[in-house]
C-alpha cells in the first residue's frame, strides 16, 4: 500500500510548491526582461546601419532628412530612404498639398480612414504624414510576408492594389496599374540609390568561408546560366559563396545589386560585390559582379574565354557599384 499524508501536510506541500514556481517564474521573466532591454538596439538591427540617399537630385532639401531618418526607423528592411523617396514622387510629386480626386491627401497621398489608422498628427504636414508612411509600408510589407518573391516587390503592390489581392494571386496581381506602380517605384529607387550612412565593419572571421569559397573555385569553367558546382556564372558564383553563410543572394545580377546596402568602395572590405554594366548590362543595370577578397585581389566567373579567375581590382575600373551584403544581413 502506498504511504498516505496526512491532509494538512500535503496541503502544506502542494502551496509551498505554487510558491516556488511563482517565485522561480519572476526571476525568470525579470531576468528576461533585463536582456531585452539590453539587447534590444541589436536584435533585428544585424548590423545593417543606417542607410542614407545616394543621389538626392529632385528631392525637396527640406525633405531629404526627413525621408532619410523615417525610413531608418520604420522597423523593415523592405523601407529604405531611395524607396520612400521615391514612393513620395510617385504619389505627390513631394506636394504636401497634394489632393487626389478620390480624396487622397498631402504629401503621401493618404486616404482619411488610412490616415486615421496609422497616422498621427496632421496629415497635411509632411513631419507627421512621411513617418507615417513609412510605418504603413512596413505594416503592408508584414500583412504578406508569407508570400513568396521580391519584399519591396509585395510591398508596393499590396500597397497599390491591397494586401487581399497580393495574398489571392499569390504574388504581384495582374493589374497595369499595380505593375506599372511597382515598376516605376522601384526604377526610381534605383535612380536616388541607398548608400550606408557609416562603414560597416564585417568580422575577419564571418566573411573567411565566403572568401575560401570564392578562392577554392578558381580555375573552374564559366558557363551562362550555370549554377554550379562544377561551372558557374558570375552572379551564381557569389550567390553560392555567401550561401555558405546562410546568406541568400539573389540570382541575377541586377537584383543582387538592390540587395544592397551600398557602400562607397573607396576602401572596399572582403566579401564587397563590385558590379560593372559587363556586355549585357548598363551602369544603371549591371551585366557582371566579382566580390573583392583582400588585398587588392577580385575573383569573378568573368567569361567563358576566362572561366573563374583572380584578378587586380585595377582591372575593375569600370566598377559603377559597390554592395556590402553582411552590412545588411549580418547574423
Amino acid at each position: 500500500m502506498a504511504r498516505r499524508f496526512p491532509p494538512s501536510r500535503s496541503g502544506w506541500l502542494v502551496w509551498l510548491g505554487t510558491g516556488s514556481a511563482i517565485v522561480i517564474g519572476g526571476i525568470i521573466l525579470l531576468i528576461s526582461v533585463l536582456i531585452m532591454t539590453l539587447a534590444g538596439p541589436f536584435v533585428g538591427d544585424h548590423g545593417r546601419g543606417n542607410k542614407s540617399i545616394e543621389n538626392a537630385d529632385g528631392i525637396p532639401a527640406e525633405y531629404v532628412q526627413l525621408i532619410t531618418d523615417a525610413a531608418n526607423a520604420a522597423g523593415c528592411e523592405e523601407v529604405t530612404p531611395a524607396l520612400l523617396a521615391a514612393q513620395l514622387h510617385q504619389e505627390s510629386g513631394f506636394n504636401p498639398q497634394a489632393r487626389s480626386p478620390v480624396g487622397a491627401m498631402g504629401i503621401a497621398q493618404f486616404m482619411p480612414a488610412t490616415w486615421a489608422s496609422h497616422g498621427q498628427g496632421d496629415v497635411w504636414n509632411p513631419a507627421d504624414a512621411i513617418p507615417a508612411a513609412a510605418r504603413y509600408d512596413c505594416a503592408v510589407a508584414a500583412s504578406v510576408a508569407s508570400v513568396p518573391g521580391d519584399g519591396q516587390e509585395k510591398m508596393l503592390a499590396a500597397y497599390n492594389a491591397g494586401a487581399g489581392a497580393v495574398l489571392a494571386f499569390a504574388g504581384i496581381p495582374p493589374y497595369t496599374e499595380t505593375r506599372n506602380y511597382v515598376r516605376t517605384i522601384l526604377a526610381q529607387t534605383q535612380v536616388y540609390g541607398d548608400s550606408l550612412e557609416f562603414g560597416v565593419e564585417i568580422p575577419a572571421g564571418t566573411i573567411a568561408p565566403v572568401v575560401a569559397f570564392m578562392e577554392s573555385q578558381i580555375g573552374k569553367p564559366y558557363v551562362w546560366g550555370a549554377v554550379g558546382p562544377d561551372s558557374w556564372d558570375c552572379s551564381s558564383l557569389v550567390q553560392a559563396a555567401y550561401r555558405n553563410i546562410g546568406i541568400e543572394l539573389p540570382r541575377v545580377t541586377t537584383d543582387q545589386l538592390r540587395f544592397g546596402p551600398v557602400v562607397a568602395g573607396v576602401d572596399p572590405q572582403p566579401g564587397d560585390l563590385l558590379f560593372t554594366p559587363g556586355t549585357d548590362g548598363t551602369a544603371d543595370a549591371p551585366g557582371h559582379v566579382g566580390m573583392y577578397i583582400g588585398d587588392g585581389r577580385v575573383i569573378a566567373a568573368k567569361g567563358a574565354r576566362w572561366g573563374v579567375v583572380e584578378s587586380d581590382i585595377s582591372d575593375w575600373t569600370g566598377t559603377v557599384a559597390v554592395t556590402r551584403p553582411l552590412a545588411k544581413d549580418l547574423r
